[in-house]
């Protein structure tokens, strides 16, 4: 965990100081700056130094090294968000060994809140302990659905997406979609 917790200190500190300078587009409606490629090679980096043996998998770059033990890295989830100087963008970082995520960083450093994973140990935000949701009745909850497809076969992907917001919709206290998982 120190090694990761140093490796998205770098990238959030990154985040916060620059603004993207271009963006190029990864397909329909998906993008990156500059800043995605800036930061993910920033902490692929500093990983190869500390952590030599495990391998990575960054969005923007593709995967090197090991295949039972590496890093996976969105540099900025939530890069739309980011671009349009909305702050609901993060730093995640995870490691996964033979398999399986053995710890995991999301930190929104413009809203000054991380949380953090280790298997076995739980979560966090900070050093607050979290919890899943104690509400069982989904009249009482906020659901939080991830974004609409976009790209190949986007319709039929988003034909059952709309659906099931539809359904949430009807049922549920709240139904948010934030552009990320910060």
């Amino acid at each position: 965990m120190p090694i990761a917790i140093e490796a998205v200190d770098l990238a959030a500190a990154t985040l916060r100081s620059r603004r993207p300078v271009s963006v190029t587009s990864k397909g329909d409606r998906d993008m990156a700056s500059d800043l995605d490629h800036h930061i993910e090679r920033q902490v692929r980096d500093h990983l190869a130094e500390k952590a030599p043996a495990v391998g990575f998998l960054g969005e923007e770059h593709g995967r090197s090294g090991s295949q039972e033990s590496y890093w996976v890295l969105d540099p900025i989830d939530g890069t739309a968000n980011f671009i349009k100087g909305i702050p609901l963008c993060a730093v995640s970082l995870a490691l996964i060994e033979d398999g399986n995520p053995v710890l995991g960083i999301v930190d929104a450093p413009l809203l000054g809140t991380r949380y953090t994973a280790i298997r076995g140990a739980g979560s966090h935000e900070g050093t607050r302990r979290l919890k899943a949701s104690d509400t069982s009745d989904l009249r009482s909850a906020i659901v939080a659905i991830g974004d609409y497809s976009v790209g190949p076969d986007s319709s039929a992907k988003n034909a059952v997406r709309l659906a099931i917001t539809q359904l949430l919709a009807e049922r549920a206290q709240r139904v948010r979609m934030l552009g990320t998982v910060g």
